[in-house]
C-alpha cells in the first residue's frame, strides 16, 4: 500500500468515525426556516424561527439568517416545529410497530412488557442501525406474583413458578438482578391486578411494600429505574411507599398516595387513552363485554384522578399502552388520543404538549439530550400544519419527522 493510499484510508476512517459520534461535516446540515416554534420548555412559542441540525445534534435556533455552512435547506412556511413525542408505557415490541411509533412523531418510547421479551430484540435492532424507529428503553417483562409462561420461557431458571406464586422480597431482587443482567433498561412491577382480563380484578393488590422495595434497591444500584402498574388504591400506596419512580395507570389513586407522590415527586403516567372507548375490546363475546363495562367504570374514576391530580401539580407523562400493531384493540391508540384525553380533564394545550415531549424524556431518563428543542441537544423533532395549542389534532399528521438527525418522513407540500 503507498502511501497515499495509507492516508486516504484513514481520513475515509476517521469521517465515518465523526458522523457515528454525531459530529456532521458540511453535507450532514439541514436547515429548517420560517417556523413557530414550540420546544418543550413550556415558554412562548416562537415564530419564524431557523434551526440548524448539524449531523444528530440542534447546532443553532436562532431568528437570523443561517450563514454557515451550505446545507438541505426546508421551508416550513410558517409551520410548527415540536420535540418530537415519547411515548412513556407502550407494549411496542416488533420493527413493524416500531416503523410506525416513528412516523407517527414517537422518537423515544419506554416499553413496559412483551411476549417473550420481544421488545429487547427490536430495541437492539435499532440500535445497531437495522431499523429506523424511535428510540426504546424497555422492562422485558413485568414481576408480579403470576409471572406466567411468557416471562418463565424466557428465564426457565424460574420455572418452579410456573406451579406457585412469586412472593418474598429476596425472591423479587434475585429476579431483578436477572433481568438487569439481560440488559434491561427499566424494572416493571405488579402493585395491583391486571385490567384487561375478565378474570382478574385490578383493584386488587399485588406485591407488597416490601417486595416491591426490594426492586427499587436492586435497581437503583445499577441506576435503573422501577414503573409500578397500580391501578388499587392499596397497590398504589405500597409502590409510592417503595419508592417507585412512576405510577402506571393510577385509577383509584387516593388523595393521601397523590399527596405523597407530589412529595417525592413520582410521576404519574395515566393512559387515559387506552382507558377510553377508543381501545374497547372487539367482538360480542361475554368476556369482551365484561371488560367493555370495567372500562367504561374504571375510566370515569381514572378522569377524576387526573384532574386532581393536575390540580395538586403532579408530573404527568403521555402514553398509548399501545402495541402499535395491526388488529389489535389498543393497536390504534396514538399519543395524539391521549393529549385529548388529557384536555377533557383540564390540563392546558401547553401542558399536555410537555407530557409528550419533556415530561416523557425525564420519565425515560434521557432528558439531558432530548425532549426540547434547544441547542447541543439530539434532533429528535416533528412539523406539524398547524398550531396544537389551538387545535391538538394537528399533532396526529406530522408532516415531518426527523429523528436523531435522520429524516424519515417529509411530506410537506
Amino acid at each position: 500500500m503507498s502511501g497515499k493510499e495509507y492516508f486516504v484510508k484513514i481520513a475515509v476512517f476517521l469521517i465515518a468515525a465523526l458522523c457515528l459520534m454525531g459530529f456532521g461535516l458540511a453535507g450532514d446540515v439541514i436547515i429548517l426556516k420560517n417556523g413557530h416554534l414550540i420546544d418543550g420548555t413550556g415558554g412562548l412559542v416562537r415564530e419564524n424561527q431557523v434551526i440548524v441540525i448539524r449531523g444528530n445534534r440542534i447546532e443553532k435556533v436562532t431568528t437570523q439568517p443561517f450563514l454557515g455552512t451550505e446545507g438541505r435547506v426546508i421551508d416550513l412556511d410558517g409551520r410548527y416545529v415540536l420535540p418530537g413525542l415519547i411515548d412513556s408505557h407502550t407494549h411496542l415490541d416488533s420493527p413493524e410497530a416500531a416503523e410506525r411509533a416513528l412516523k407517527s412523531g414517537v422518537t423515544a418510547a419506554r416499553v413496559l412488557g412483551s411476549p417473550y421479551f420481544r421488545s429487547l430484540g427490536t430495541r437492539d435492532l435499532i440500535r445497531k442501525g437495522y431499523l429506523e424507529g424511535p428510540e426504546l428503553l424497555v422492562s422485558g417483562g413485568i414481576i408480579r406474583p403470576d409471572l406466567g409462561a411468557p416471562f418463565l420461557v424466557t428465564l426457565p431458571e424460574f420455572g418452579r413458578y410456573l406451579r406457585e406464586n412469586l412472593h418474598g422480597a429476596e425472591n423479587v431482587r434475585a429476579i431483578v438482578k436477572t433481568l438487569l443482567e439481560k440488559g434491561v433498561d427499566v424494572i416493571k412491577v405488579g402493585a395491583s391486578g391486571m385490567a384487561g382480563s375478565a378474570y382478574t380484578d385490578p383493584r386488587q393488590p399485588e406485591l407488597n411494600t416490601e417486595e416491591i422495595k426490594a426492586a427499587v434497591e436492586e435497581a437503583a444500584k445499577h441506576g435503573k429505574r422501577v414503573a409500578a402498574h397500580a391501578h388499587g388504591r392499596t397497590g398504589a400506596s405500597q409502590a409510592v411507599a417503595a419508592g417507585v419512580y412512576s405510577i402506571e395507570h393510577g385509577t383509584h389513586l387516593s388523595d393521601e398516595t397523590l399527596d405523597e407522590m407530589k412529595e417525592k415527586g413520582i410521576y404519574l403516567i395515566p393512559t387515559l387513552a387506552v382507558m377510553s372507548p377508543r381501545a374497547d375490546p372487539m367482538g360480542d363475546s361475554s368476556d369482551a363485554i365484561d371488560l367493555r363495562r370495567r372500562f367504561w367504570h374504571m375510566y370515569s374514576s381514572l378522569q377524576a384522578v387526573v384532574k386532581t391530580a393536575y390540580k395538586k401539580g403532579i408530573p404527568m407523562a403521555a402514553s398509548t399502552d399501545g402495541s402499535y400493531e395491526e388488529f389489535e384493540d389498543t393497536g390504534r391508540i396514538r399519543i395524539p388520543h391521549d393529549l385529548e384525553d388529557m384536555l377533557t380533564c383540564g390540563i392546558s394545550p401547553m401542558d399536555a404538549i410537555l407530557s409528550a415531549t419533556r415530561n416523557g424524556s425525564r420519565v425515560l431518563g434521557i432528558d439531558d439530550r432530548t425532549g426540547q428543542i434547544i441547542e447541543g441537544m439530539e434532533a429528535d423533532i416533528i412539523v406539524v400544519d398547524g398550531n396544537p395549542l389551538e387545535d391538538i389534532r394537528s399533532l396526529f399528521d406530522p408532516l415531518v419527522v426527523i429523528n436523531n438527525g435522520n429524516i424519515v418522513v417529509e411530506r410537506l407540500y
